[in-house]
């Protein structure tokens, strides 16, 4: 991609005093009546450049934020757990301090020595960070020389936290956040033909955007999820007891909305056909042929596959799962036939296991691809990580919103102090 960002080889770091903006915006879990790390991946993802401040003797102060606690300190969203798993994969002190301002914060930072590792507590549990207030990013810019920024995955965000620091200190990229922006860059600028994009999940109005971006780069994009419920209704299939986002009443005007927005991207590529080799002449929004349903009025959770072809209404007491044999085995056929992949939410309802088999299917065929195979979203990535297929995929971001904004086409608001 034509952006060039700052990196670490631009600033001069020995022996300075570094604001560490990571993103350990982790899964807790609760064992004991103690919260510990669910997944560490994104910690992991901050080591390399971690190592590389340590090498240099920086003082390092760590930056994050946690969940969404709303300005009020909450045990439940305290950094302890992170500092303590952090520690054990650096194999080094790292001390969680109990807040983020004031004198006794401002004491422990004094006396710091080099290759020393502190982390500020939780920087939600702030007030100034939830209202956007300068004088926050005033003081935490008070703390270090410079900022060395690793936090993609909240780099889509406005605050003291992100850009009122960056805005303030010298500020250069972490190796996860420039990897991450080499990674997704050239799938808006330049991508390898052909361009195969899979989306899921269940929300259409965080991808709206998405679709309407990707759509003109790509040759095939491909609609699972309760996602393509949106687009099956758009296209007259009357949808029944399927999760369509915005079914309760406040939400009916949003939802009205959004299906306008789906039938307007439906109509926009009616009739445009791409042809990937003899015999595979397809649609360029792809949806799904056949769902896997499971019935709401049995106790047995019953499952059957209907066949979409020529239907315009479907049972009322049938809720649609996943995408069906059909559809798993075109999509498969289809996204072996790419160069270049991105894959965004699960194609089924995969927290039971029962209704995960599309979204594997397709999956295993993105990874048996000889394609470049970028994935984006926590819930995709989790999936991955669930069924051992994450190393057969070329890069996995831990970006979730911010993958989605950035592939939107709107400028990560951090980016404009990041570039050179």
């Amino acid at each position: 991609m034509g952006m060039k960002l700052k990196s670490l080889s631009d600033i001069d770091l020995k022996g300075k005093r570094v604001l560490f903006r990571v993103a350990y915006d982790v899964p807790l879990i609760e064992k004991n009546g103690r919260y510990e790390v669910g997944d560490d991946t994104r910690i992991q993802s901050s080591i390399k450049t971690l190592r590389y401040l340590l090498a240099r003797r920086c003082k390092v102060i760590i930056l994050t934020w946690l969940g969404r606690p709303g300005g009020v300190v909450t045990p439940a969203y305290s950094l302890a757990p992170v500092a303590k798993r952090l520690s054990e994969i650096i194999k080094r002190d790292v001390a969680l301090l109990d807040g983020i301002t004031g004198p006794v914060v401002e004491k422990k930072l004094s006396e710091m020595n080099p290759k020393d590792i502190v982390m500020l507590e939780n920087v939600r549990f702030s007030p100034q960070e939830e209202h956007h207030d300068d004088d926050l990013s005033r003081t935490l810019s008070g703390y270090a020389d410079c900022v060395v920024f690793d936090a993609f995955a909240q780099s889509h965000r406005d605050y003291p936290s992100t850009t009122g620091i960056l805005s303030r200190l010298p500020s250069v990229c972490g190796y996860d956040m420039a990897s991450e922006i080499a990674a997704l860059g050239p799938l808006l600028i330049k991508p390898t033909y052909p361009f195969v994009v899979v989306l899921g999940g269940a929300k259409i109005s965080d991808k709206i955007d998405l679709i309407a971006n990707l759509l003109p780069k790509a040759d095939v994009v491909l609609i699972g999820g309760a996602l393509a419920h949106n687009f099956l209704k758009a296209r007259g299939i009357k949808i029944a007891a399927s999760l369509v986002e915005g079914q309760s009443l406040e939400l009916k005007r949003e939802q009205k909305k959004l299906f306008a927005v789906a039938e307007d991207i439906m109509r926009s590529v009616k009739d445009t056909y791409v042809n990937l080799g003899p015999g595979l002449s397809i649609p360029k929004l792809v949806l799904p042929i056949d769902l896997v349903a499971c019935s709401k009025v049995s106790s047995e959770n019953k499952t059957k596959i209907i066949n979409l072809e020529g239907r315009t209404t479907l049972p009322w007491n049938w809720t649609y799962m996943d995408i069906g044999p059909q559809t798993a085995a075109l999509y498969s056929s289809i996204v072996k036939k790419a160069k270049l992949i991105f894959w965004n939410g699960p194609l089924g309802y995969t927290e039971k296991r029962e209704f995960a088999a599309g979204t594997l299917e397709v999956a295993k065929a993105i990874a048996g691809s000889h394609a470049r195979s970028i994935v984006g979203g926590g819930d995709t990535e989790g999936f991955l990580r669930a069924y051992r297929l994450k190393k057969s995929f070329s890069y996995v971001s831990t970006g979730g919103g911010a993958v989605l904004e950035f592939l939107s086409g709107r400028e990560l608001p951090v980016l404009s102090y990041l570039k050179k």
